[in-house]
């Protein structure tokens, strides 16, 4: 038997009760602000939100998954509106107080950037190599670990640096860069989002992003299984930059390219 709705509060702006997940449903056109819900600035409810800043967007509360929304903690909240302040003066408004170092702001471009990096949840990038120092000492910035990736573990992600306008030198260093790749036929990893994907069980299609793995990337890796199946190559875990490998990679590369891997 499905649960009756509890009984409407008057004192919280509208929601739809969805009797199917026993939950509620914001509604898109109501717009719920701290003020509206009635929260003190210091409300214990914060703590079952993340700030979630959208480029040009106002910013709000997210509620976390793991919270079921209800009439008194709805999905989102948006933050107050500044009231009284001056033109070309953009007030930090997150609740519960500032801790920055400036608070008012003259262009609301300013302002997102403030909420960012300071009320912000900052994005971690922990390497997954086991034995690496960053393994337990995360990046903070995606290029970052693009470049560590790259150029501390030699994975194959993007290009040779400083591609010239000559072109027989560009290929001779990209030549040289994919021999220098470890390429791991059994996994690879995406571009764009960074994650490690297992062959084997999401095939060529980032099971978070959903970007598919560059068609020179994973011809390479077909030929290097075809290979160390035929026996060609005995080490299953790590492809060493001989010769064989450096006319394999370059073979399945298209060396034309530019930069346009890095996502």
């Amino acid at each position: 038997m499905k649960p009756d709705p509890p009984k409407l509060n008057p004192y919280f702006p509208q929601q739809q009760y969805d009797s199917s997940s026993g939950g509620f449903q914001q509604i898109d056109n109501v717009r719920h602000t701290l003020s509206s819900l009635s929260w003190a600035k210091d409300s214990e409810l914060l703590k079952l939100y993340t700030l979630t800043i959208p480029k040009g967007q106002l910013p709000y509360l997210q509620l976390l998954e793991k919270w079921t929304p209800t009439y008194e903690t709805p999905a989102k909240v948006y933050l107050d509106e500044a009231k009284g302040s001056k033109k070309n003066q953009s007030p930090c408004m997150y609740p519960g107080g500032c801790n920055g170092k400036q608070k008012v702001f003259g262009r609301p471009a300013d302002l997102e950037r403030h909420y960012k990096n300071v009320h912000g949840t900052k994005d971690k990038f922990v390497c997954d190599h086991s034995k690496c120092p960053r393994s337990k000492d995360p990046f903070f910035r995606k290029d970052h670990f693009r470049d560590h990736l790259r150029d501390f573990h030699n994975e194959d992600i993007g290009c040779a640096k400083g591609r010239t306008k000559d072109e027989q030198k560009w290929q001779q260093a990209q030549k040289t860069w994919l021999a220098e790749r470890v390429i791991k036929p059994k996994h690879w990893r995406c571009s764009r989002c960074l994650v490690k994907n297992h062959v084997a069980e999401v095939g060529w299609e980032c099971s978070s992003c959903k970007t598919p793995c560059e068609e020179d990337r994973k011809i390479t890796r077909i030929r290097l299984e075809a290979g160390q199946a035929a026996g060609v190559m005995q080490d299953s875990e790590v492809a060493e930059p001989n010769a064989y490998f450096a006319q394999l990679v370059t073979g399945a590369h298209g060396l034309e390219r530019d930069g346009g891997l890095l996502g």
